[in-house]
């Protein structure tokens, strides 16, 4: 491992115990409960315009999210190690930068907006055009995040299910954690 390979960092169920879209969701219903109509209108849309519409109708207390202690600690080693740390995720930018803002630990920012969804192979593609393959090491969780393991120098697996464990035993991987 080494302190000038950047440490990207997943947002949903790696640096939270949540799931944003979920908790945006939740959010906006008891706000505005005769939304849901709306819903599927607005995913049909795609999941990155639906994330967008969550953020006009709700606020998320960030503040109050359930941060993963392990994550933390890991991200503060790395950092006091010189490497470069960014948050990674397919939830909205509007959240992510706040998030990456209380938690001050991040060096820069890729997320959705409500055109593109970063997820999955897209995440993968957007991380290769930026640090190219094996140029940088990965912090998830889910299978979803399978297609970045295999172009990652380290696949960082965080509150892995056991699943997620065996599909990566391939890679050159650390497991933080298990569901």
């Amino acid at each position: 491992m080494s302190s000038n390979i950047p440490l990207i960092v997943d947002l949903d169920h790696t640096l939270i115990d949540t799931d944003l879209l979920y908790e945006s969701s939740i959010a906006t219903l008891k706000k505005r409960p005769w939304l849901v109509a709306i819903y599927p209108f607005w995913l049909m849309q795609g999941k990155a315009y639906l994330k967008a519409q969550l953020i006009k109708n709700c606020d998320i207390d960030i503040t109050t999210l359930p941060y993963n202690q392990t994550t933390i600690n890991y991200i503060k080693h790395r950092q006091q190690q010189g490497t470069k740390i960014i948050l990674a995720t397919a939830s909205n930018k509007f959240y992510a930068q706040q998030v990456a803002k209380h938690i001050g630990l991040f060096d820069d920012v890729m997320a959705s907006d409500k055109r593109f969804n970063l997820s999955a192979h897209n995440k993968a593609t957007k991380l290769a055009e930026h640090f190219g393959e094996q140029g940088f090491d990965y912090m998830g969780d889910n299978m979803r995040d399978l297609p970045v393991w295999q172009i990652t120098n380290l696949a960082i697996l965080v509150n892995a299910s056991n699943k997620v464990i065996r599909k990566t035993q391939h890679l050159n991987r650390l497991v933080l954690s298990r569901k």
